[in-house]
């Protein structure tokens, strides 16, 4: 591949990197491109009049959250551009980016030595708005079939007492995909009413079913779902002990005490940092019940950081197999938050020192 770069007839990078030479502020641009043979998502957000964000998707594994972000500079018709990285960080390799208004071809910069990340190379296709829409709802829709597939195969190879958390875990999900989706998803801005206008048109006012960002959303989640059945499992100790997952950023530590007692560490992240919680305690061996195999510990903790009447939490853990179900209960719930704990967490072993 030649990174030599030929004088191009037309601006090839002002058709979606609007500068202000002399006209005043224009709006930002983002332009989509789609490499289809790959299944790669190129992203151009004009930052500033000369600066560009470059961000690269990989849908290979529908839902996949796989990216590379860059920051460059625009300069005549050619973007140069770098990793994005913390202050005092080394960028990596540059690159550049030439094309038309039809595609994209990203090349690294000539002169490096062993130039890295060589993923984000190649040539992207513009890609309409209803394309992209086409495209997002297939990726969706392949993320369903994928957890359909990934949940039959669940109760076929799971065994023991495993065998029926499947159905378990399907008939909660509707619940758990609506309690993430109200978090990852925020609804495209209504129009705004001409003067003589009261109100929007019907026909102006958005439908998250025709965003393209409401069903990437709804693979990325469905894609953490497929990726939490298709896990092997394998339980090695029927013991309380142990780290415990749900797939969606909610995670159970627990150890038994020398004196009987469970200590209990909770704690969450879900979609982002703003709705994560943490929860600790600890529940007395008097609290914890077992029959056939199943084994049950009920306690009230105490949460900090949120208002008095918040802050009593009645939880019940049980465990059997090798999966944990968490239940809370709470009188009042903390103005704002959107985060849970409850679900099915996946067993494994504590982790060795």
């Amino acid at each position: 591949m030649k990174t030599c770069l030929q004088p191009l007839r037309i601006p090839v990078l002002a058709f979606f990197l609007l500068a202000a030479c002399g006209r005043g502020a224009e709006p930002l641009t983002t332009t989509y491109f789609y490499d289809e043979e790959s299944q790669r998502y190129l992203t151009l957000r004009q930052t500033s009049a000369t600066g560009v964000e470059v961000i690269t998707r990989w849908a290979s594994e529908p839902g996949s959250t796989g990216m590379w972000t860059g920051q460059g500079t625009r300069k005549d018709n050619l973007l140069t551009f770098a990793a994005l990285v913390d202050e005092g960080q080394d960028r990596g390799s540059y690159f550049i980016a030439k094309g038309g208004e039809s595609k994209m071809e990203i090349l690294f910069k000539p002169g490096q030595k062993m130039p890295q990340d060589p993923g984000i190379l190649g040539i992207y296709r513009r890609v309409s708005d209803e394309k992209r829409l086409q495209l997002a709802r297939k990726e969706s829709q392949a993320a369903d079939e994928r957890l359909s597939v990934a949940l039959k195969e669940a109760s076929h190879t799971w065994s023991g007492v495993d065998k029926t958390v499947p159905a378990d875990w399907k008939a909660r999900w509707p619940a758990l995909l609506g309690r993430w989706m109200k978090i990852a998803y925020q609804p495209p801005e209504p129009s705004k009413a001409k003067p003589a206008q009261p109100f929007p048109a019907a026909k102006d006012t958005p439908s998250s079913e025709k965003d393209v960002n409401y069903w990437l959303k709804l693979a990325q989640v469905t894609a953490s779902a497929y990726g939490f059945m298709q896990q092997p499992v394998v339980l090695k100790s029927s013991s309380w002990d142990g780290e415990y997952d749900d797939g969606f950023g909610g995670h159970v530590s627990i150890r038994r005490a020398k004196d009987g007692k469970l200590r209990v560490n909770l704690n969450c992240t879900r979609v982002n940092e703003n709705q994560g919680s943490d929860l600790a305690g600890q529940i007395p061996p008097e609290s914890v019940t077992s029959k056939n195999d199943e084994t049950t510990a009920t306690a009230v903790f105490a949460e900090t950081d949120v208002p008095e009447a918040a802050k009593e939490v009645s939880i019940t853990l049980k465990r059997k197999g090798s999966f944990l179900w968490v239940e809370t209960k709470r009188k009042a719930t903390p103005p704002g938050s959107l985060s849970w704990f409850d679900g099915i967490y996946r067993w494994s072993p504590v982790p060795k020192e």
